[in-house]
């Protein structure tokens, strides 16, 4: 019989065991009676002849192999019976305990959500995605008449492309709303190996080319959001940016795309993007982009993932598809004239990179906050756990004499550390129990607070194997990190001080005993605490100097509205006219001083980079040569509030009837001129035909921390063919009236434009310092929670110690100690512990101070003022802690002390 069925029949074998022994008595008896014996002897001789009854069962336990759950099960009873004799205690424990195993938690989930769980296709880690490299940053961008060319010439490897997710624009009976869609290629959902959750996927029949079948796919989410997971959506149609997709599947549950962190909607043939006037990210090469971008090869917008199977070695294919885009690059530099970007160009070299993970530029923005979030939550638990141990130690003390009593009669030392270690991992479970609970809400609360929007970053983040199996391997590290030390100090106490009446006598105190131990458990708590205040008012200070800074534009009284005509259906030949009405509609909303409509803004995250040419200079290298460009009315200056320096700005009589002008920005001027007046000059992209007219001061558009780029404001009326996306309006007085007035207006303009949504310049510029403002309120709360902790451990050792020193409290104020001189004695005790514990923190955080250098921003690592104020603080605070136990053993009653022994 094997070792688990022996422990689920565990009961049976202990009847059929007492049965066993009962038998061999009764047979025992039943001789004596034959002989002559009494019943009554008979059955007490035959017990005294068979032995004890209890060893034998223990051996036979032994020899089952299930005696440790026996002993497992009388541990864990115990330790519930001594947790409610101490509720407050077990209460503060398990608070504790949830807190810092809740966070690290919640912490793991978002990390693992975001850094290290696969996709949910089939075999993920046959996907490579395809870069072109030798840029500045990765590039997933190729034609698709590149990517056709590539199929054909490697028939063995499966490839499948996508475009980037951008916003659609759904009409529907009650208005209009914005979704997420993506163009991919007939093959895409096949490549994947994602299935269909109702009707099917998209085949390479749906998008054979021009005139592809006009159908949708819908996301498992999506269509249990929007259709409420009706199979009756299937085969219905929907209009997307005006043009009606029927929709003919819908995906898997838990597939929402290959870029993490931007769940896609709906799905649509590639071939489709001209129809949909769907303008993604994409680079032109000098291309035109106004053609429908599968026919050009000089429009690179498509993402490739390549399956390399199992029957391919990886670098073989590898180095195929290697082979192939050199030789596509080498045709296309043999094309370019300018023998710069010609050498550029022939730099440039594909490379795979694993997709198992698949992409997200959301890890670039969180991997080193989450890191810093992790450290902060781990020094939490630890500082909880020294905190722990401090207590157990204390009240092990109180408990001296119950184990000398244990271990006087009998019980190995091994017995009390079990017995111990089983109460503290019950109290760890209890509080990892607990804390996957505030794991699922910090999970949500943090990806609310790293959110640059107005909705919380879309990842999912489920309660599986992973966050459990996290959990429970940080809840038994936690029980046995501050349950050993307690355990084997209990395990050795003297076995005579305890039993002696007085135990507790001047002399139990000044054996050092757990109590030396329990000051360094103290100083500790202290030292991690300081390290911990010092980084959360340095990140404070930091995120309070980027929302702060000066970005070159207006942010408190400047409204935004955002939206697409383009999704809507304005054609070209109707922008002007639209133009004219959100201008109008915009200026006459009360409290609006002027209004501006521009294609991109600042802080928006969005961007045009172009390679430009100045004068009749030739085309600087790659990124040397690059601008980004905004196009604008003529208010957009003076609605932004970005001055003009010299010059002039756009006017009402700049428009298509005129010569192009542009204005450029300080940094510009100071790339391309030098000490030169850039006014004057020209530039362009062909031919340089635009005059420079103008130069604004510099307005920082990616936010404080990244560099000002380089850039040209063109007039709006000279570029016809431009979609401006946003209306920006300067407000004097209240904003909450206008925000609304001013979405009323767009409306107004034209219904069918769907407003993605209207708020301040100021909300998007604190956006992009997102990841700021998480490091920094995070650590800020839980700075002030380590400070909370170490201060209830540094109360609760220090009053136990004035409980302990009773004795000795009283003999010195027998002798003449004043009130006072007892209060400062046992204060000045506590402050230097926490002044032992600041001088520790300050060695623990001075090395890693450096390392914060590169996220901070205004402020030195080694700022003088978060140095002070963390010591100042932490002194106030541990003097609070000292006062309460300084103030009762002032009280102490000389004789009452020395009367209780």
């Amino acid at each position: 019989m094997g070792w688990l069925s022996r422990l689920i029949r565990r009961n049976r074998l202990e009847r059929e065991l007492d049965a066993e022994l009962a038998h061999h008595v009764s047979e025992d008896a039943r001789r004596l009676v034959a002989e002559g014996a009494p019943p009554g002897e008979a059955r007490r001789r035959a017990l005294a002849r068979f032995g004890g009854i209890e060893p034998i069962k223990e051996q036979a336990r032994d020899a089952r192999g299930t005696r440790w759950i026996d002993d497992l099960s009388r541990d864990v009873r115990h330790a519930f019976r001594m947790m409610r004799r101490s509720p407050v205690f077990t209460l503060a424990a398990v608070v504790s305990l949830a807190i810092g195993i809740g966070a690290n938690a919640a912490i793991f989930s978002v990390s693992d959500a975001l850094m290290m769980r696969r996709l949910n296709v089939t075999r993920p880690d046959e996907l490579y995605f395809l870069n072109r490299d030798g840029y500045t940053s990765p590039n997933y961008r190729f034609s698709f008449p590149g990517y056709a060319r590539m199929q054909a010439a490697l028939p063995d490897i499966p490839f499948a492309a996508a475009g980037s997710s951008t916003r659609v624009q759904l009409d529907r009976e009650n208005g209009s709303e914005l979704a997420i869609g993506q163009l991919v290629t007939g093959n895409w959902f096949e490549n994947l190996g994602v299935k269909a959750a109702a009707g099917r996927v998209m085949t390479a029949d749906d998008a054979p080319g021009l005139g592809a079948q006009r159908v949708a796919v819908l996301s498992h989410d999506f269509w249990t959001r929007e259709f409420g997971a009706d199979p009756r959506a299937v085969g219905s149609s929907v209009r997307v940016n005006g043009i009606a997709l029927t929709i003919i599947g819908v995906t898997a549950e838990g597939f929402t795309g290959l870029e993490v962190g931007s769940p896609v909607d709906l799905w649509a043939p590639v071939t489709l993007q001209d129809d949909l006037r769907l303008r993604g990210n994409a680079s032109t090469d000098d291309d035109d982009d106004s053609k429908p971008w599968i026919t050009r090869d000089g429009v690179k917008w498509l993402t490739i993932v390549a399956r390399v199977p199992a029957s391919v070695p990886v670098g073989s294919g590898a180095a195929r598809i290697r082979g192939f885009w050199q030789h596509e690059i080498e045709h296309d530099a043999s094309t370019i004239q300018d023998a710069a970007r010609r050498d550029f160009r022939l730099r440039e070299h594909v490379e795979l990179v694993a997709g198992a993970r698949g992409l997200s530029d959301l890890r670039e923005r969180f991997s080193e906050p989450l890191v810093i979030l992790m450290i902060t939550v781990a020094a939490v638990l630890l500082i909880a756990c020294a905190n722990l141990a401090s207590l157990l130690l204390a009240r092990s003390t109180a408990r001296g004499r119950e184990f000398a009593l244990r271990l006087s009669l009998g019980a190995g030392r091994g017995r009390v550390v079990r017995q111990l270690l089983a109460e503290s991992l019950t109290l760890a479970c209890l509080g990892g129990a607990a804390g996957i609970g505030l794991a699922i809400l910090g999970g949500h609360a943090l990806l609310a607070m790293a959110s640059s929007g107005t909705r919380a970053i879309p990842l999912d983040l489920p309660v599986d194997w992973r966050l459990v199996g996290f959990t429970a391997a940080v809840t038994i590290v936690t029980g046995m990190l501050f349950g050993l030390a307690p355990a084997f100090r209990a395990s050795r106490p003297s076995l005579t001080d305890p039993l002696k009446a007085g135990g507790r006598v001047v002399a139990a105190e000044r054996s050092s005993g757990p109590f030396g131990f329990g000051k360094i458990l103290i100083a500790v708590q202290v030292a991690l605490s300081f390290a911990l205040l010092v980084g959360a008012l340095l990140f404070l200070r930091t995120f309070d100097n980027l929302v702060s800074a000066d970005t070159g534009f207006d942010r408190s009284a400047v409204l935004i509205a955002r939206f697409d005509p383009m999704l809507s259906g304005v054609t070209e030949a109707q922008l002007p006219d639209l133009y004219r009405r959100l201008l109008d509609r915009a200026r006459q909303i009360p409290g609006v001083t002027s209004a501006a409509l521009a294609l991109t803004g600042p802080a928006t995250r969005s961007a045009r980079v172009s390679a430009i040419l100045v004068d009749k200079e030739p085309m600087r290298v790659g990124n040397e040569s690059e601008a980004r460009e905004e196009y604008a009315t003529p208010d957009f200056f003076k609605s932004i509030g970005a001055p003009l320096l010299r010059g002039r700005t756009f006017s009402a009589d700049d428009d298509a009837r005129r010569p192009k002008v542009a204005v450029v920005n300080e940094m510009f001027a100071k790339h391309f001129f030098g000490d030169r007046d850039p006014i004057g000059h020209h530039l362009g992209y062909g031919p340089a035909d635009v005059e420079i007219v103008g130069v604004v001061r510099d307005v920082r558009v990616d936010g404080p921390k990244n560099v000002v780029p380089a850039m040209v404001y063109y007039p709006l009326a000279q570029n016809p063919g431009e979609y401006a996306r946003n209306l920006f309006a300067r407000v004097t007085g209240p904003i909450a009236p206008a925000e609304a007035a001013l979405r009323g207006a767009v409306l107004d303009a034209n219904r069918n434009l769907a407003v993605q949504e209207v708020t301040t310049l100021g909300d998007l510029n604190e956006r992009l310092v997102s990841s700021d403002r998480l490091i920094s309120r995070l650590t800020g709360i839980f700075g002030l929670l380590a400070v909370g902790v170490a201060c209830l451990g540094l109360y609760g050792t220090v009053a136990y110690s004035v409980v302990r020193r009773t004795n000795e409290i009283g003999v010195r104020m027998a002798l003449g100690a004043t009130r006072g001189g007892v209060g400062w004695l046992v204060l000045r005790e506590t402050l230097a512990l926490v002044i032992a514990g600041g001088v520790l923190g300050v060695v623990i955080v001075w090395p890693l101070l450096t390392y914060l250098s590169s996220l901070l921003y205004g402020v030195s690592p080694h700022d003088p003022i978060a140095l002070s104020a963390a010591a100042a603080g932490l002194v106030a605070a541990g003097a609070l802690a000292g006062a309460i136990p300084a103030w009762r053993a002032s009280r102490v009653d000389p004789l009452t002390a020395l009367r209780a022994d």
